[in-house]
């Protein structure tokens, strides 16, 4: 109390027209923030301690602000008319206005757990508004004419109008206590342990007279008045000091205020007259408030001002404070610079003194060139005597044999957009080379711009160098994805989140039999929304029908990114990838979850077809916990596990009781353990270590009901068709053991540590092509095989004991230096596989000759040589999967077993995941008489919605980039009847589709989606998951059926599904002249050919499908008529003449000054909409 108060600052912030008097402040108790509210109903929030502005919004239209709280989510504005929250960047999170609130005056919150809110004013009713969702969740009746309310911890204090305060039970809001503080109106109070103070006005012949008094009560028991506190200016603004319980500030709008101690007036000592202060105002005071750490007070006038006072000079305004949300800072604009620009463009400071870089030409030299990199396996052998190093000769090279390198820049590889290539295609100086190409398109052989492998695979060739989608104005497919894969096998997409899958989807599809499984899983009746084996088997058939074109995993990823547990293993990519970052260890995590995930889906132990040949029961285990009744049927291993799955005999004997249990399981995935001390060991005999494991645990006896030291076994009983290993090379001395022998070290002769199972031998790369696995017994024998010899006689015996396999797959971690890890594949393309796509051209013989073995860079596809799969000798890449197949692998497995029968009943009947019955339903579903046969016509067309706004940048010169184009969902999907007769036109799919993700713009104007369609809890329309609206999709492509649609590319692009080009009528490109560029809206189409206004009010797709459907039919009337040729050219001309806007319905030519047509950004321009 005996400190003093000093002016600190004064804030203005009028409006230049109006004066608006301050009408709320409140102090921000987690940030250093003051809200400040006015009678206009703008809020404004002051940063710091030189009260920066930092925020300001209209928060209520034209209503006075009468009361504002902060609390830890966001800050909360009252106006008599609304209740409105906000963040504290100004951003909306709910606002409500309701017939109930009429005249509201104060609120505040409830000591019960959820934070709910009450409010309450000149009304009837007082209202609990729920502060995390935002509405009106209880209505109290008999709370009228309340002012002020202040929380207790068990109570609500009210104060009417009438001058009486009222205690509430905050539970049942019942009044338990009353006191008439005043005879008039009261003006303020507040509340602190157990102290309750007021302020008013009393009726005094007939008119209102401020009491010049603070009347004290203590509401222990019973309301008890105590001594008053004497304010002879006439209190109007009362607050408790927040960390001393017994003091208060009191205020008047005269500008006075004094800090009171309530204690010591009730023992009879008063506050002496020094204590009072003035705030230099020249209007009245509005508003007050204390911070919460009690050092700084802060009043509002009628001028809108803002005075704020301390009561030292180093004053905080909260106790902890968080800091607050920053916008960034522009960076400064970029100076480009190319061999065409003048040094003088960019700009030099003023300067008196000769520059730094004024240098002679005697001061320029050049320099020797830096040692040449010892080799690793010198550094190792190298003995040192006083400061001098030396090592015996590897031999490996010669006399004077060491080139000098200079390390020169990496220069990107980047092919000319589409669009840029059919400009000089269309120029009148087009150049094409001997095949026809551009010379200049940006194309390459398969030679440009690699840099040759050496075989010390040292130097990082081009085709492994991380690859990035570039966007021009036309968005994604104007990018020349052909410039990175010439072969017939398409890559997949980096655009995509988690994309990092890529590489490993790759391998799995080229795993057959796993194609084969996930194919036929997809023809059948799976309910399961978020299957990740259908959306395997989609992605299968998309890759089997591309033909070299790329891909995109979506809807796989999609799928995949909602499962919890893969968030909960860190299997989500995150959002701006770091260079430190290990994707080789998120694969192999990925490895094991995705096995085991398409196990689970695939599974029905009792049912499961055996696709095994060789498969037997195994025994019946002794572990209590898996036994079953005698009369439970055998359950058969699921196909993900009889051809991934390593039958293993887990053995555990306990060390006290000497019980023993076993059972049977089938892990997926081999992880290779190493050894604690570096020392060469060979690839068989580490992966026979990591295989059969011996030992001990804690684990819990059965016997001995508690926890007792375990000896535990895994004995391998069987071997798998496909064997994965996960490297675990995840330390520099992990990936050293696996750079120890390469392609280009010497021969050298590796002892194993097991010379009974292999002897020593000269192994050429430390990465075996070939192995063997031999079971006898408990026993494992694992030897390297190599190619170029014959198979040992011990490895000739029966399928379930003896297996050889051959690598077949890789997944590596490149790096780069300075740049951020990826993932790349090499697979071993099959043999069935390779002729299968070279029959066809009758060069199966030639491809025989060729290398089996490519490279999937994610869109980029390559073939390289085979030495590359199994040489890790550059520090650039690591090993993270390795797949061996086994060699006999179709004679081992029968995938007729399989059930491949095609289940259309989902084209026939009718489903919706909404709650509320569909309205009258616009489509007429097929009936198995309509069955689709190769080459029917149906019509298509599908709306979508925004996921994700587009992302520009604006370059230096003014022009906009594309960084990354607007993320579109499917959001409707029709389908209409194309062939002749009396339901010609006819719907028979007209599906909204429900998506889990946030939508940001349902883009209503063109897509006509409204939110409440795909709210399953509001949405009267045929709501269904995109996995039915795409199977239904699948079975139609599958069926040949003919589609027929205005631009259906960027129409399948998101729908994720690849429809053969043969399978395609597109109206966008039949009413195209090719030397044009320009191509032709559906809308002007339809007013130009058939006379009809479409899309006057918002796109939708049953009409624009059948558009596209009757202009198609027209199309073929003109050819037959053979005036095709005259009418576009017609189109051409009126469009021309119309500047390509659409005319009045009613007039009968294009007219002069025609209705402009809007666009919008989330449509790539160029789109035929």
């Amino acid at each position: 109390m005996e400190s003093t108060w000093t002016e600190v600052q004064q804030v203005c912030d009028t409006n230049p027209n109006k004066v608006s008097p301050v009408s709320a402040l409140c102090w921000d108790p987690y940030h250093e923030l003051l809200w400040a509210g006015n009678d206009t109903g703008r809020v404004c929030s002051y940063y710091g301690k030189g009260l920066q502005r930092y925020t300001s919004f209209k928060a209520h239209a034209d209503q006075q602000i009468r009361q504002i709280r902060v609390t830890e989510r966001g800050v909360i504005s009252l106006s008599p008319k609304s209740v409105q929250m906000r963040d504290r960047q100004g951003l909306v999170r709910w606002n409500i206005s309701t017939e109930h609130m009429k005249d509201l005056h104060c609120m505040t919150t409830t000591s019960l757990t959820n934070g709910d809110l009450l409010v309450a004013g000149q009304q009837n009713d007082m209202l609990m508004v729920s502060a995390a969702r935002g509405t009106v969740t209880k209505s109290i009746p008999g709370a009228s004419n309340i002012v002020v309310m202040r929380n207790l911890p068990r109570a609500i204090c009210c104060g009417s109008m009438l001058g009486d305060v009222t205690i509430r039970d905050t539970r049942t809001m019942k009044v338990e206590q009353r006191v008439q503080a005043h005879t008039a109106t009261l003006s303020d109070l507040d509340v602190s342990g157990n102290l309750l103070l007021t302020c008013g006005f009393s009726q005094r012949q007939g008119s209102l007279i401020m009491d010049p008094l603070v009347k004290v009560y203590d509401i222990r028991m019973a309301i008890r008045s105590l001594a008053p506190i004497p304010f002879p200016s006439g209190p109007m603004f009362l607050k408790m000091h927040p960390t001393l319980s017994s003091t208060c500030l009191v205020g008047s709008q005269t500008g006075q205020f004094q800090m009171c101690d309530v204690s010591s007036l009730a023992m009879g000592s008063f506050a002496p007259t020094s204590h009072f202060y003035q705030v230099q105002s020249s209007s009245y005071i509005t508003a007050m408030d204390i911070s919460s750490s009690g050092q700084t007070l802060v009043f509002g006038d009628g001028n809108s001002f803002i005075h704020q006072y301390a009561d030292r000079d180093n004053y905080v305004m909260n106790p902890y404070s968080i800091p607050v949300t920053t916008p960034d800072t522009a960076p400064p604009p970029n100076v480009l610079v190319n061999n065409d620009t003048p040094l003088s463009a960019v700009g030099m400071p003023f300067y008196t003194e000769p520059l730094l870089s004024a240098w002679t030409n005697g001061s320029v030299y050049d320099v020797g060139h830096p040692a040449p990199q010892i080799d690793d396996d010198i550094l190792k052998s190298i003995k040192t005597i006083d400061f001098v190093g030396y090592a015996p000769n590897p031999g490996t090279i010669h006399r004077n044999q060491i080139p000098r390198r200079k390390k020169q820049p990496h220069k990107k590889d980047i092919p000319k957009f589409r669009s840029e290539q059919e400009r000089e295609l269309l120029s009148a100086s087009v150049l094409l080379d001997e095949s026809g190409e551009l010379m200049h398109s940006g194309r390459r052989s398969s030679s440009v711009g690699d840099v040759l492998m050496d075989l010390h695979g040292i130097v990082m060739p081009n085709h492994y160098r991380h690859v990035e989608i570039q966007y021009s104005k036309f968005g994604v497919d104007d990018f020349d994805f052909g410039y990175y894969n010439r072969t017939l096998y398409g890559g997949l997409e980096t655009n995509i989140r988690n994309s990092y899958c890529n590489s490993l989807l790759q391998v799995l599809y080229f795993t057959l039999p796993l194609r084969q499984i996930a194919k036929c899983h997809i023809c059948t009746s799976c309910d399961k929304e978020n299957c990740l084996m259908c959306e395997l088997g989609f992605l299968f058939r998309m890759l089997e029908d591309s033909n070299g074109q790329n891909c995109q995993a979506t809807n796989f990823l999609k799928a995949f990114s909602t499962i919890p547990q893969a968030d909960a293993l860190g299997l989500f990519e995150p959002e701006s990838p770091t260079r430190n970052i290990s994707y080789s260890m998120m694969i192999q995590n990925f490895v094991r979850f995705i096995l085991e995930q398409l196990h689970q889906e695939a599974n029905t132990p009792t049912s499961n077809p055996v696709i095994l040949t060789t498969y037997k029961s195994p025994p019946k285990t002794t572990d209590k916990e898996e036994e079953t009744d005698a009369d439970t049927p055998a359950t058969i291993p699921s196909p993900m596990q009889q051809l991934f799955g390593l039958q293993t005999l887990t053995q555990s004997k306990c060390s006290v009781c000497d019980n023993e249990a076993s059972r049977i399981t089938y892990p997926f995935a081999v992880d290779l353990l190493y050894p604690k001390k570096q020392r060469k060991r060979t690839f068989a005999s580490l992966l026979k270590t990591s295989m059969y494991r011996e030992n001990q645990t804690k684990a819990w006896c059965a016997t001995c009901q508690k926890y007792q030291s375990t000896t535990t076994k895994k004995i391998i009983q069987g071997l798998p068709g496909v064997l994965v290993i996960n490297s675990g090379a995840y330390s520099s001395e992990e990936a050293s053991i696996w750079r120890q022998n390469g392609p280009s070290s010497p021969k050298t002769r590796t002892e194993s540590p097991n010379q009974e199972n292999e002897g020593p031998s000269e192994v050429a790369s430390w990465l075996p092509e070939r192995f063997g696995i031999l079971i006898n017994g408990p026993e494992l024998t694992i030897k390297l095989l190599p190619l170029d010899k014959e198979i040992p006689p011990e490895f000739v015996g029966p399928p379930e004991t003896c297996a050889i396999y051959e690598l077949s797959s890789t997944i590596l971690q490149v790096q780069a230096e300075e740049e951020a890890a990826h993932l790349v594949a090499q697979v071993k393309i099959p043999d069935t596989e390779r002729m299968t796509y070279t029959s066809a051209t009758g060069l199966e013989e030639e491809e025989k000759a060729k290398s089996p073995w490519y490279v999937f860079n994610d869109f980029l596809v390559k073939r390289i040589r085979a030495e590359e799969t199994t040489s890790f000798k550059g520090l650039w890449k690591t090993p993270a999967v390795i797949q061996y197949t086994r060699v006999d692998i179709d004679s081992l497995l029968d995938l007729d077993t399989l059930s491949s029968e095609v289940d259309y009943s989902l084209l026939f009947k009718e489903m919706s995941i909404a709650k509320n019955t569909p309205e009258k339903s616009s489509y007429d579903i097929l009936t198995k008489d309509e069955m689709p046969t190769p080459g029917t016509l149906i019509a298509i067309d599908s709306e979508f919605v925004a996921l994700r706004q587009e992302e520009t940048e604006i370059r230096s010169d003014g022009t906009k980039s594309l960084i990354r184009p607007s993320t579109l969902s499917l959001a409707r999907l029709s389908v209409t009847r194309g062939e002749d007769g009396d339901k010609e036109g006819l719907p028979f799919i007209d599906d909204y589709i429900v998506t889990s993700e946030p939508v940001v713009d349902y883009l209503t104007e063109f897509s006509g989606i409204e939110a409440d369609d795909l709210n399953p809890m509001t949405s009267h329309r045929t709501l269904v998951p995109l996995k039915v609206a795409y199977k239904k999709i699948r079975l139609l492509v599958d069926l040949g059926c003919v589609f027929i649609g205005h631009g259906l590319k960027k129409d399948f692009r998101i729908i994720n599904i690849l429809v053969p080009p043969d399978q395609i009528i597109d109206t966008v490109d039949i009413y195209h002249i090719r030397n044009r560029h320009r191509k032709i809206s559906l809308r002007f189409l339809a007013w130009h050919l058939l006379g009809q206004e479409i899309q006057s009010e918002g796109h939708d797709s049953i009409v624009d499908a059948k558009t596209a459907l009757v202009l198609y039919k027209k199309y073929l009337e003109y050819r037959e008529k053979g005036t095709f040729g005259q009418v576009l050219e017609g189109v051409y001309a009126a469009g021309h003449k119309s500047n390509w806007l659409k005319a009045p319905k009613d007039t009968p030519s294009v007219p002069s000054t025609p209705k402009v047509e809007q666009s919008h950004s989330y449509f790539t321009p160029g789109w035929a909409l």
